[in-house]
């Protein structure tokens, strides 16, 4: 029993704080009325009534100035439609203060009937639009729920009450007589104003809209001293004694813990998201900086593989070929072994070339066509030196790229074009020509070759051919490359080929 006890302490410690707040001066009041019950003189009523007023006019605009302008970002319909009601309240607050009984005449000759009358719209305004807040969900979209919407209602109904209170108040039940205090109808609305707080206070309590607890607590704590406040308003015997200064008091209070509760719905809340979220941002970029970091070392890591791969390939295929050179250095008369091993040489320092290409370059997928085809060029005219015969390359080649399962297949063929050249097409002449072209057109590629040789002789069919090699090239343009090749040796010799670029994909 004392550990429910205790627990219902602490969890509602803030409810029973305000309730001790508010009960207090009333008790003291109650209990000793000779010595704290006292009516002020006007003057004095008047000063303290009107700063009280003023702040809570300040207090309900504030509210508006948050649920309001904050819509536009936070799209909270309960904020907005709080926002407005207090604008609405707030100008009645402003009448109700301007129509005091001992301020200048506000239109109409000031009354405790008038500012009574204005003050009852003001409470029973205010104990509505809490209580239709319940209803308005913060996330929800409703089609009454627009600015413009609201504004005009609110004040429509502003100007309803303003009319009704300055020239038609005979249409409205007496609310104070002077001399006699309170009339029946204003207690018994004071009282109907203070069951519609109490069942604001509970369905507040089973709602699930609000924010947070703290939210939560500023709400139920403001209904609470509402409902004092009416509690004290329903009693008052004069409109300058100190219950209705102690009323003013728990007014101030209601309309600064509501002003708090908004505060966090269309403003705190939203910040502590958006901080939240920036935190969560700065560890994720923190997160992935390091991520980052881990891959570029992992693809540094596999990229130096990859090279010493490529290096140490390079080194295979090049020990192979001395292999093969000492072996056909027993046969130096043996001119068929010769010629094998020779045209396999070739072979080999091509593909070499290519690797030799691909470790030197950053990129370790593909390598340039212009480097790679002069590199080549240079080979041949090393294995092939030429006497008495001056033969002059042309390039016309496009800037651009090859992958390594295409510039392989490329080189082959076109050493072996330019070996052929450098041995058979210049017989009889001191000057030869040989064009090389190459371009892009989409993702195809056009490669051309050309010489001013002798040209194939009549009869001669060149795939049947198998010592100029160009049955090997067409296997391999067609089969390996995925192209087609045309070759015209009529008038010296030409080659066209054309192969698809996006045959293969990148490995690297």
């Amino acid at each position: 029993m004392l550990n429910s006890l205790y627990s219902f302490i602490r969890n509602n410690t803030i409810y029973i704080g305000v309730i001790t707040f508010c009960f207090l001066p009333l008790l003291l009041v109650g209990t000793f009325p000779d010595t704290l019950y006292r009516e002020y003189e006007i003057g004095y009523f008047l000063i303290f009534h009107n700063v009280t007023e003023i702040f809570s006019v300040i207090v309900s605009f504030s509210i508006f100035g948050l649920g309001y302008y904050s819509y536009s970002q936070s799209k909270n319909s309960h904020t907005l439609f709080l926002g407005i009601g207090f604008l609405v309240v707030g100008l009645v607050d402003f009448m109700h203060a301007l129509g005091y009984k001992g301020m200048p005449d506000f239109v109409t000759p000031n009354s405790g009937n008038k500012s009574s009358q204005f003050w009852i719209f003001s409470r029973l305004v205010t104990a509505i639009i809490l209580f239709v807040a319940i209803y308005i969900k913060p996330n929800e979209k409703y089609k009454l729920i627009r600015e413009r919407v609201l504004i005009s209602l609110g004040l429509l109904l502003v100007s309803i009450i303003f009319l009704l209170v300055i020239f038609f108040h005979d249409w409205i039940p007496t609310t104070y007589e002077q001399g006699r205090g309170l009339t029946s109808f204003k207690k018994n609305t004071e009282y109907v104003i203070m069951a519609i707080l109490c069942i604001s206070l509970v369905m507040y309590k089973r709602a699930n809209f609000y924010t947070s607890k703290k939210q939560l607590q500023y709400y139920l704590s403001a209904f609470i001293v509402c409902i004092f406040s009416e509690m004290v308003f329903a009693v008052y015997t004069s409109v300058y004694d100190v219950y209705n200064v102690i009323g003013h008091i728990y007014k101030i209070g209601a309309f600064y813990l509501i002003y708090k509760a908004v505060f966090l719905a269309a403003i705190n809340e939203p910040y502590e998201k958006l901080i939240e979220t920036n935190q969560l941002l700065s560890k994720e970029i923190e997160e992935n900086k390091l991520y980052a970091e881990m891959i570029q070392k992992s693809l540094r890591e596999k990229e130096n593989l990859i090279g010493e791969i490529f290096h140490r390939t390079k080194n295979s295929i090049q020990l192979v070929r001395s292999i093969l050179m000492m072996q056909a250095s027993d046969f130096p008369d043996d001119k068929n072994i010769q010629s094998i091993v020779e045209d396999t040489s070739i072979k080999i320092q091509t593909m070499s070339l290519v690797h030799d290409h691909l470790y030197a370059n950053k990129d370790l997928s593909e390598i340039r066509v212009s480097d790679y085809l002069q590199s080549l060029v240079e080979m041949v005219k090393q294995s092939f030196p030429t006497s008495g015969i001056k033969i002059n390359i042309h390039f016309e080649v496009e800037e651009g790229v090859l992958l390594l399962d295409t510039a392989v297949p490329l080189g082959l063929v076109f050493t072996e074009l330019l070996s052929n050249s450098f041995k058979y097409a210049f017989p009889e002449k001191s000057v030869g020509d040989i064009s090389i072209r190459f371009s892009f057109e989409g993702n195809t590629c056009h490669f051309g070759y050309s010489d001013n040789g002798i040209g194939f002789p009549n009869g001669f069919e060149s795939m049947k051919h198998k010592k100029l090699g160009l049955n090997l090239a067409k296997i391999i343009a067609e089969k390996q490359m995925g192209g087609t090749l045309d070759i015209d040796g009529a008038q010296g010799f030409q080659l066209n080929l054309r192969f698809p670029n996006d045959l293969y994909k990148r490995r690297v």
